[in-house]
């Protein structure tokens, strides 16, 4: 045996004792599936929406005269809801009851922000954490976000639409209350401003006549101007305009230029125009037709209208044509190819004009796939409006320039009608649903499937194609 080493000043002998055994039992805790979001819910999600809002709207109940509404119609009209395009088959008040009312408000409510809003803040109070697939999900304003930044975000863009519509809700009670004193004049002033700010275009004037009885009423007409262009102006934008002009994104700088200058376009010509012509404008004062002009301006995106539009000039409607078409800016609740797409076309367009090679905006540099977005968007615009017409032109007989310019309603989610949508058969019914649909996801869904990086390591040779 080894001696026992000495015992040093301060070494100390610890006899460790023996532990008694102990059974624990561990509750595994329960976890709720983790959801991945994938590009294919965000149709998924909208058709599901709109399948029930048309089940709804089909029932008895629904209807004003206690009578099942004809599917294709409730289909139509949950379509137009919540794409928030304002398309009408039937006057709003006339043939929907109190619930079919409240179902169709509902349904703005729930298209106006998009669909997918409403699923990202059940799937972050669900504990989902979102990857660069998930951020996408949700659009690409929100990728340089993180998790907690995201539902910060999602929590501000609610608090600011209901605020918005609040807000307009105040600001017309007072002027519905006085045309129509009673309840239901609270209820048309809560209507019209998630109509107005979710840029629906429903409303419950009645006689499909819209606001043509508000023509020599500025108040209204102003205050539904101002939601309007404040729900397509993009909650984004909004939020980074409380900074400082220099400090502004690349994106708001340009979404800012597009919105204001054609806003003031839109206003020039059709003043110009329709006091020219003296059709719908004739015997107003000059600050009357100032104000339906800017009305009709900012409603390129809602379809709201003071004048019976089957009364302006051709020329207007083809000025009108342009305008639905480029809608309102990305992340808004307006339609269209969005605001970044045609302001991204106009610098690559103004680029080659001054020959460069690349196009740049403010000091920057436009990346290669947001050059790619936008003109896929543009061209993908143009060749749906296309199909949808010739489609049309089959279907119903109707005059060219009425068809195309209801065609351009429903695909750029507008709701302006020249009279072509309350007669139009059952098959143009499905067609103009089908192009709400597409108008509303496909500048999305066409956006997100451009990813930011080349999925490529190699380049081809370069050969030349002859241009012009």
């Amino acid at each position: 045996m080894g001696r026992r080493p000495p015992r040093l000043p301060g070494n100390v002998a610890v006899r460790r004792g023996r532990m008694r055994r102990e059974t624990v039992t561990a509750r595994r805790r329960r976890q709720l599936p983790q959801i991945q979001p994938r590009p294919w819910m965000i149709p998924a999600l909208f058709a599901a929406v709109i399948v029930l809002g048309a089940a709804l709207l089909a029932l008895p109940v629904s209807s004003a005269r206690g009578e099942s509404t004809g599917f294709v119609d409730a289909l139509f009209t949950s379509a137009s809801a919540v794409c928030v395009t304002g398309l009408a088959r039937f006057d709003t008040a006339e043939h929907w009851s109190s619930f079919g009312e409240v179902m169709i408000a509902l349904l703005i409510q729930a298209g106006g922000l998009g669909v997918t809003m409403y699923a990202g803040v059940l799937l972050l109070i669900f504990g989902n954490r979102f990857g660069m697939r998930g951020r996408e999900f949700f659009g690409m304003e929100l990728m340089d976000f993180g998790d907690r930044d995201i539902f910060r975000l999602l929590r501000r863009v609610m608090i600011f639409a209901f605020t918005i519509e609040l807000a307009t809700f105040a600001l017309l009670l007072p002027w519905f209350l006085r045309e129509d004193p009673g309840g239901y004049a609270v209820w048309k002033s809560a209507f019209t401003s998630i109509s107005a700010f979710n840029n629906a275009g429903f409303d419950l004037q009645g006689g499909l006549r819209g606001f043509t009885g508000e023509v020599d009423s500025p108040y209204p007409i102003v205050v539904m101007s101002v939601s309007a262009f404040l729900g397509s102006m993009s909650f984004i934008t909004i939020f980074d305009m409380r900074r400082r002009p220099q400090l502004w994104t690349l994106d708001t700088k340009l979404v800012v230029v597009g919105m204001f200058g054609l806003l003031g376009l839109g206003t020039a010509l059709l003043l110009l125009e329709e006091s020219a012509s003296g059709r719908v404008l004739d015997g107003q004062s000059p600050i009357q037709a100032f104000v339906n002009s800017l009305f009709l301006s900012v409603n390129r995106t809602t379809g709201m209208s003071t004048v019976d539009l089957s009364l302006i000039d051709d020329s207007t409607t083809a000025a009108l044509l342009l305008l639905m078409f480029i809608g309102g800016a990305s992340t808004s609740t307006a339609g269209g190819i969005k605001m970044g797409a045609f302001m991204v076309t106009m610098v690559v367009m103004l680029s080659a004009v001054r020959g460069r090679h690349r196009a740049s905006v403010f000091g920057r540099d436009v990346p290669q796939a947001i050059l790619l977005r936008a003109v896929a968007v543009t061209i993908l615009g143009f060749f749906t409006l296309g199909a949808g017409v010739w489609v049309l032109e089959l279907t119903d007989n109707i005059a060219f320039l009425p068809l195309l310019f209801e065609t351009m309603s429903a695909l750029a989610n507008v709701g302006w009608s020249q009279g072509v949508t309350p007669g139009i058969s059952q098959a143009g019914a499905l067609v103009l649903t089908l192009l709400m649909f597409l108008g509303r996801l496909g500048p999305l869904y066409v956006a997100l499937s451009i990813p930011d990086k080349p999925q490529t390591r190699y380049r081809f040779p370069e050969a030349g194609v002859r241009i012009g």
